[in-house]
């Protein structure tokens, strides 16, 4: 039975209490010299002075259409197992969307354990990513290389500002601007990165792996590219491992990013799930205002099935030469009516439906002609990635 939760950001003397919840959640090891500090702040919900649930909140800058929203992504959800199912972790996303418009939250993001446990709170999954393993033997077709620089952390500022310009070519993907993304100590914790240049010596690429020996593998965490010779001189560089690995696993990937372009020309590839996330809109509105609209002129509205107040209603967009108006009433006809996590895969999810795929999707209703809805969200390359979760 759910009970009415006090929910709030905890103070630092509460790490350890959250962090005792999260092991006994997840079942792992809780070591009391060392786990009293987080990496986010924390919102968690307290049944009078215990703590039962938490999550760590990540704000982060994203790509939406060429423009710069602000999203929360959330990580570390949990909750005691005794005190599961009496609403703590649903007390947490209420205050969450209660929270977005105040704190400039377009869109949240997390990974799921399970879609249908967090439909419950309006997200859908967004994005199947996978990993693209490779034999070494195969990609001698590829010219070894070394024309690489490794990452020592002085050139932050230079490879801060090539994965921001990576972003703007893949919606949702997170900006960066600091150095907790890269590794910089790559003697003591193993892990190496590589920028590579071009001919004018801009950088255009880099790359971030480690090495599992059990398995004979050159695992790839970060692979971004900003063109096709980036790629192959990357690829190229990483075949200088072939010494000691037998194969290259690149996680991270989806459909359109550069490698799995270009994987399916090399023999011997093997795609393997590499989990997801999953997504919600928290502000509707912006994210009409800020979609990118074809120049030829539509008209639609929609009536948005959310529980929150910044997007309850029928939302009207008239758009022309790539902008459009937004209006909000409460009510009328409409052409089409969307619940959260439908609205997320239609609306951020870049999969490019049309009337006839999307009335397969739970949670639409199509009541008028929403062709200029759908055209108005094609296809696109689209991803939420954030580097802390590719370790």
């Amino acid at each position: 039975m759910e009970t009415a939760m006090q929910v709030r950001y905890i103070k630092p003397e509460e790490a350890a209490d959250y962090l005792k919840v999260s092991a006994a959640s997840f079942i792992w090891k809780f070591d009391a010299e060392v786990d009293n500090e987080v990496e986010a702040p924390v919102l968690a919900a307290f049944n009078g002075s215990e703590l039962v649930a938490g999550a760590e909140m990540f704000e982060f800058k994203t790509n939406y259409c060429g423009k710069v929203l602000n999203s929360i992504n959330i990580s570390g959800i949990c909750s005691k197992p005794e005190a599961r199912r009496t609403g703590g972790v649903k007390a947490i996303f209420d205050e969450i969307g209660r929270t977005a418009v105040e704190n400039d939250w377009s869109f949240g993001f997390l990974r799921p354990f399970s879609i249908a446990c967090y439909e419950k709170f309006g997200y859908a999954n967004l994005n199947r990513m996978f990993a693209i393993k490779i034999p070494f033997a195969n990609m001698t077709h590829i010219p070894r290389n070394t024309d690489v620089e490794l990452y020592t952390g002085e050139q932050l500022e230079e490879i801060c500002a090539l994965h921001n310009k990576c972003a703007f070519n893949e919606n949702l993907l997170c900006l960066r601007e600091d150095g907790k993304h890269f590794c910089a100590k790559p003697l003591e914790e193993a892990v190496y990165t590589y920028i590579r240049r071009n001919a004018s010596g801009e950088a255009d690429g880099y790359v971030r792996f480690k090495v599992n020996r059990d398995e004979r593998i050159l695992v790839v965490q970060e692979l971004f590219v900003l063109s096709k010779d980036a790629l192959y001189g990357l690829l190229g560089f990483l075949r200088n491992y072939d010494g000691i690995v037998n194969y290259l696993r690149v996680r991270g990937q989806y459909q359109g990013t550069p490698l799995s372009c270009v994987a399916d020309r090399i023999d011997g590839v093997v795609y393997e799930p590499d989990g997801g996330f999953a997504g919600r809109i928290y502000n509707i509105q912006k994210l009409l205002e800020n979609n990118a609209y074809p120049e030829k002129h539509g008209k639609f509205s929609i009536l948005s099935l959310d529980e929150f107040e910044q997007n309850k209603g029928i939302f009207e967009v008239e758009y022309e030469n790539g902008k459009a108006s937004v209006k909000r009433r409460t009510d009328g006809d409409y052409d089409i009516s969307l619940t959260p996590p439908a609205a997320a895969r239609l609306i951020l999810a870049g999969e490019g439906h049309n009337a006839h795929s999307a009335c397969f999707i739970d949670g639409v209703e199509i009541c008028g002609n929403a062709d200029d809805f759908f055209r108005a969200f094609p296809h696109r390359i689209t991803c939420f990635y954030d580097s802390l979760w590719s370790t």
